[in-house]
């Protein structure tokens, strides 16, 4: 879990040095400090779904961008008779977290 908590973070970083934002700027907008954000970003502290689906919103990114690949989530090898069903797992799970939001 914790790689994945790593990923995702590098991935809040790059978004939101790509915009030309701070910490601040974007702790402001998701209502946790700069030292909050960093341990986002670092990978210590997970977010919510929904503060996730907050952000990817705010960060102009589909949900998708932030969540973890299906290979980390699984470790599957690639050539994995179950790697198909665990993609399609995966894209369902992105579905239903896009649609808990609207």
């Amino acid at each position: 879990m914790e790689e994945i908590t790593k990923e995702i973070g590098e991935k809040i970083r790059k978004a939101r040095e790509e915009r030309g934002l701070t910490q601040k700027d974007l702790g402001e907008h998701l209502g946790y400090t700069p030292m909050g954000i960093s341990h986002f970003e670092k990978g210590i502290r997970g977010l919510k779904v929904n503060d996730l689906k907050k952000l990817a919103d705010y960060l102009g990114k589909d949900l998708s961008y932030f969540l973890a690949s299906s290979a980390i989530l699984f470790r599957a090898e690639n050539h994995s008779p179950h790697q198909a069903e665990m993609k399609k797992s995966v894209d369902a799970f992105e579905q239903f977290l896009n649609e808990q939001s609207l």
